[in-house]
């Protein structure tokens, strides 16, 4: 990562409280898997559809508002070690292994794979363009590419081990500046606990902005209960467990008001007594899934300090970082930077060299790039205060 101006001269560069500023911040990994649908080839037939797709993506928000910063923040090497070690199940249903010993069913996986890799060679053998990469290691090239694209784009990447890019978009809105106004691209929707008046979030998936105004109508319920309903219900995706028997359709059931009105985990936890009692009242069992809410009952490893685990792994106004990922995030916000050796030539010369076939010719490469012109300008413009 090319280095930002030093921390002395970040500090005669305060910006203005009288004049917003515009910041866009990039889940690069959600955007990244997205992006993976894109299967173009280049002359070597290595996959460079993820490269093209990434930026384009952040090119269309270039175009949509001048921004004066751009953060690109990545999933460090371990990233998720930091909820691991809160709660060993965290990720156990994808390909994490956080430990350094493999399991039986990640051996039978490995070889699994290949097997299928072999396969595929062998079965392409006599075309032209022979897939030789895993897809590990076509998104990790590929990831490279992106990265170094952006530097030369004036666009601040931060990858941090152990650490994942939503931790340190967490932390960078919780350090905004007051007059500034932050625009988050994520197809991760739990993300939209983060939103406020002064900060929005583009959902890949849906192509809309979502604000506190709009949550509603495009994700169903206030994103005041976002956090909440997470903690409650868990999330299959990364294999946090919630209330033993609650799941969302659930959730809403028994608790309407969820949907328009704030709630705390107190308030869940009393209105399931009054639920309780009223069926007990009505001479009628009470239902396992309330009692389980108020006994904090889960089939996952938390055991009597469910809502505590699960609040300190899902709530982001308290973002999981190690000291060194806040040094480097304390260290580039709002710091200037070192526009020395950013040049639009080495962009093109990247593009070459990893033969992006859409971008090579340069009437191509300047109309696609045209965008980030002026985010460069910002950024020169800045740093020379």
């Amino acid at each position: 990562m090319k280095q930002v101006v030093r921390k002395i001269i970040k500090e005669t560069h305060n910006i203005s409280d009288e004049k917003p500023i515009y910041t866009l911040l990039l889940d690069m990994n959600s955007i990244m898997k997205m992006s993976l649908v894109d299967k173009r080839l280049n002359c070597d037939g290595l996959e460079y559809g993820m490269v093209y797709q990434t930026l384009l993506q952040i090119k269309k928000q270039l175009e949509k508002k001048d921004f004066n910063f751009v953060y690109a923040f990545y999933d460090g090497d371990g990233s998720g070690q930091l909820r691991y070690n809160l709660y060993n199940e965290y990720k156990a249903n994808r390909d994490k292994n956080y430990s350094n010993q493999k399991s039986e069913y990640d051996k039978k996986i490995e070889a699994y794979c290949k097997k299928v890799i072999e396969y595929s060679k062998n079965k392409n053998k006599n075309k032209e363009l022979v897939r030789s990469e895993t897809e590990d290691e076509s998104f990790e090239r590929q990831r490279n590419i992106i990265f170094a694209c952006l530097e030369e784009l004036f666009c601040r990447n931060l990858m941090c081990d152990d650490v994942e890019g939503d931790d340190l978009i967490a932390y960078y809105v919780k350090n905004k500046k007051h007059n500034e106004k932050i625009v988050i691209v994520s197809g991760d929707r739990d993300l939209t606990q983060l939103i406020a008046d002064d900060v929005c979030i583009y959902i890949t998936q849906l192509k809309k902005y979502i604000t506190p105004s709009n949550h509603i109508e495009h994700i169903g319920y206030t994103h005041e209960n976002v956090l909440l309903k997470k903690i409650m219900c868990g999330d299959v995706s990364d294999n946090i467990k919630g209330i033993k028997g609650l799941g969302e359709k659930t959730f809403f059931e028994l608790f309407p008001e969820a949907k328009n009105t704030k709630l705390t985990i107190d308030d869940i936890i009393e209105k399931s007594k009054k639920l309780v009692e009223e069926r007990i009242k009505n001479k009628k069992k009470p239902l396992i899934v309330t009692q389980n809410i108020i006994n904090g009952i889960t089939s996952g490893c938390q055991g009597d300090k469910f809502y505590e685990i699960n609040d300190k792994i899902i709530n982001l106004s308290n973002p999981l970082l190690t000291e060194d990922a806040k040094n480097e995030l304390d260290l580039m916000i709002h710091a200037p930077l070192d526009p020395s050796g950013r040049n639009i030539q080495n962009l093109y010369n990247i593009i070459k060299e990893n033969n992006i076939t859409e971008l090579i010719e340069e009437s191509k490469f300047g109309e696609f790039f045209s965008s980030f012109y002026k985010l460069i300008d910002n950024e020169k413009k800045y740093a020379k205060k």
